[in-house]
């Protein structure tokens, strides 16, 4: 059985969101490891996976293979949580798309997708929500080894989901509406609620500007019934596991309702600022995966640059809400700075030219 090391978090007095990585760790260790006797789970290895807006965990129980997913409770809604995990059902069940499939346990007698952990040195309200995931085969790439079949593959995926894993939601279905409010909004996924403090007045400008231009994309789609719907909405080239004939997407973590376009636009961004040179090849595959599972949609270019901008606002907001974490903590100022100033020049252009890295 292996295991990472285990050492004792900080007294619990400490800001949890002061502490280094390595006391972070530990704490979400000693959980992750509470959390998998719900499952009556008997682990033969737990491994460390990573770590950015959640806690992920590869395991090994009964000769099967998991994933673990740990999440603030302060930062995730219960009943958005709940209704992730049932879209994600609905896809498996619905469709042969490769997503994650939750793993099931009895709570009080009921069957539950998911398992509650607390300790009184988390933020409040002192609890992580723990979702196990069955492992999904496939080999991951970073956007610097993405190639034309592989960008083909995803946008393919993406034109899949958007036709064959639209659902009628059951009733109490609560996913975020990543509209204009719902991106922008106070009911954002990505809002922080002292997000503009930290911010100096030019950048505020900028990101509202940013967001008024978004706007008036979002209402002239508005009046086409074929642009939004069910998204995945983070389908960056971490988030996508390659299979010989196929890809499979992860971390659903941010899906919604949304414009179909913007589901184009996180890798978009992300090959933007990972592959300038070879960049422009790269999109084409992309769109024409796209356009290969939904001849009829229509990719508007405009939409498409303001999504892509407004992806980069997000990243933005992102940095400021996970400002608890030590390595977000040490990068956020200066990739704000950055972001900002390639926003400001998306505004005189009408094109994000990004040179700031990825987190």
């Amino acid at each position: 059985m292996t295991r990472p090391p285990h050492t004792s978090p900080p007294d619990p007095p400490d800001d949890f969101g002061s502490w280094d990585f390595a006391a972070q760790k530990a704490l979400y260790l000693e959980l992750a490891t509470g959390a998998l006797h719900q499952w009556g789970f008997t682990v033969d290895a737990l491994d460390w996976l990573a770590y950015s807006s959640n806690a992920v965990f590869a395991l090994r129980a009964a000769g099967a293979r998991y994933v673990l997913r740990l999440s603030l409770a302060g930062r995730v809604k219960e009943s958005r949580l709940r209704s992730e995990l049932e879209w994600l059902r609905a896809i498996r069940q619905g469709t042969d798309l490769a997503a994650p499939d939750p793993v099931t346990l009895r709570v009080g007698g009921e069957e539950r997708l998911y398992a509650l952990a607390s300790h009184e040195s988390l933020p409040p309200p002192h609890r992580v929500f723990c979702v196990l995931f069955q492992h999904i085969e496939g080999q991951r790439k970073s956007a610097r080894e993405l190639n034309p079949a592989d960008c083909r593959r995803i946008g393919r995926y993406l034109g899949r989901l958007h036709l064959d894993a639209q659902f009628d939601p059951p009733a109490g279905f609560d996913r975020p509406r990543l509209d204009w409010r719902g991106l922008f909004d106070a009911e954002s996924p990505y809002q922080s609620a002292a997000e503009s403090l930290p911010l100096a007045a030019r950048q505020r400008d900028v990101f509202a500007d940013v967001a008024a231009r978004v706007g008036q994309v979002m209402a002239r789609l508005d009046g086409e019934p074929a642009s939004f719907g069910l998204i995945h909405a983070d389908l960056l080239s971490k988030n996508a596991l390659f299979r010989p004939d196929s890809v499979a997407a992860l971390d659903f973590e941010y899906s919604g309702w949304g414009y179909f376009n913007y589901d184009l636009a996180p890798l978009l961004w992300e090959l933007r600022g990972e592959r300038t040179a070879d960049g422009a090849r790269l999109e084409d595959a992309l769109l024409d995966g796209y356009r290969s599972a939904r001849p009829d949609a229509q990719l508007d270019w405009e939409a498409l640059e303001a999504f892509i901008a407004a992806r980069q606002l997000a990243s933005c907001r992102w940095l400021l809400q996970n400002r608890h974490h030590p390595n977000v903590r040490a990068a956020a100022p200066d990739l704000i700075r950055q972001r900002a100033a390639e926003l400001e020049q998306y505004l005189r252009s009408g094109e994000l030219r990004r040179q700031s890295p990825t987190l």
